[in-house]
């Protein structure tokens, strides 16, 4: 199913803080607006048939096409494709920058998630974030010090607290969410893998808990991904950190299998693992593979970015994400915006003030790496 609709796409607010923050409303790029659903299936019930595990996707495409490749937008936990268009602040949006430099852009919903459907048959529990979360640890840092990095936080227009208009705006916009990481690693594998055999090749730039994504469908699609982008992706391998110390992703970057050659014969407990020094600033150690290192044979000959911001709790930890994709055979580059100058970032970097210098970096690389 598709339904195509031609428009000027323009910033719009109608939340709790839309006149606040109207007077910074910012044009949005011109584009041709369409959408459709990828991925899913009938579902037998007792009352009769019901579809289910499909993913909403909006096509964006530039008056002037300039680029050959799109840009698949992927959104974080508790969120939707909205992160990509116009801020919480009325700014433009990263969707409007890479339709300004000629790109196609496709911005998705999860699977279960906003105007992707719930699962019928009640599948596993949604979840969600508080306000409280997300003041704490991504639009107010430095206000509660859970880290050493939180107080180089700068970035985030407004207060990032409750009652501020901008975060209201903001957390308005957040949404329940499958609580179960191996259902939704695999419906999205399904669904992104849908997705690029109709859009052809694709840049995928994923973020947060979206940032495991790009892994799952490189990992079947690996010859329509053109280049990976992932924004602070969930981790540490193995484990989580900071806010919990619980063992996760025992394939290293994620919860569901990953094509590892020599293929791991222990599907509990698949990857040997060793503790090593950090190579970075932040904890201490990580866990990566024992050597000598499975290697990730799908992902190895994809371009790859993992980026970090200054402020945010990933400074912790991606050093530890990225020695294990370079330890596994992933062409990969870590991009530390504080060492490209970038600085006061925390992780909702692409709604934060100087969005679109961070953004202008970004599509550099893809440009370098993408031909």
């Amino acid at each position: 199913m598709q339904r195509r609709l031609a428009f000027v796409i323009l910033g719009l607010l109608i939340g709790p803080a839309a006149a606040a923050v109207t007077p910074f409303l910012a044009r949005e790029a011109d584009a041709m607006r369409e959408f459709f659903y990828v991925g899913g299936s009938y579902l037998e019930t007792e009352n009769g048939h019901l579809f289910a595990n499909q993913m909403y996707v909006e096509k964006l495409t530039p008056l002037k096409l300039r680029q050959p490749y799109p840009v698949v937008f992927i959104h974080g936990q508790a969120q939707t494709g909205t992160n990509w268009l116009n801020k919480p602040d009325g700014g433009r949006g990263w969707a409007s920058y890479f339709l300004d430099q000629g790109y196609t852009v496709y911005i998705l919903d999860q699977t279960e998630r906003a105007r992707s459907p719930w699962n019928p048959t009640g599948n596993t529990t949604l979840s969600t974030y508080t306000a409280e979360i997300i003041e704490q640890r991504f639009t107010a840092p430095g206000a509660f010090n859970l880290w050493p990095q939180a107080a180089l936080h700068t970035q985030w227009p407004g207060t990032g607290l409750m009652g501020d208009p901008i975060f209201d705006e903001y957390y308005a916009s957040n949404v329940p969410f499958q609580s179960n990481t191996v259902v939704q690693q695999t419906k999205m594998q399904l669904a992104g893998r849908a997705l690029l055999n109709k859009t052809g090749p694709a840049v995928l730039i994923a973020h947060s808990q979206g940032g495991l994504m790009p892994w799952v469908v490189a990992d079947v699609a690996p010859n329509f991904v053109k280049a990976i982008i992932s924004i602070e992706p969930t981790g540490p391998p193995f484990v989580e950190a900071i806010f919990s110390s619980t063992k996760a992703r025992p394939w290293g970057l994620t919860d569901i299998p990953l094509t590892y050659y020599p293929p791991p014969t222990n599907s509990t407990a698949p990857l040997e693992t060793q503790e090593v020094v950090n190579n970075s600033s932040g904890l201490a150690t990580c866990i990566i593979q024992a050597s000598p290192a499975r290697q990730l044979v799908n992902l190895k000959n994809i371009p790859v970015l993992l980026e970090t911001s200054e402020a945010s709790y990933h400074a912790l930890y991606d050093g530890c994400t990225y020695q294990f994709l370079e330890q596994a055979g992933v062409h990969v580059e870590w991009l530390k915006l504080a060492e490209a100058g970038i600085h006061g970032n925390g992780h909702l970097q692409f709604m934060e003030k100087n969005s679109n210098i961070i953004a202008a970096v970004l599509e550099a690389w893809v440009k370098k790496n993408v031909s």
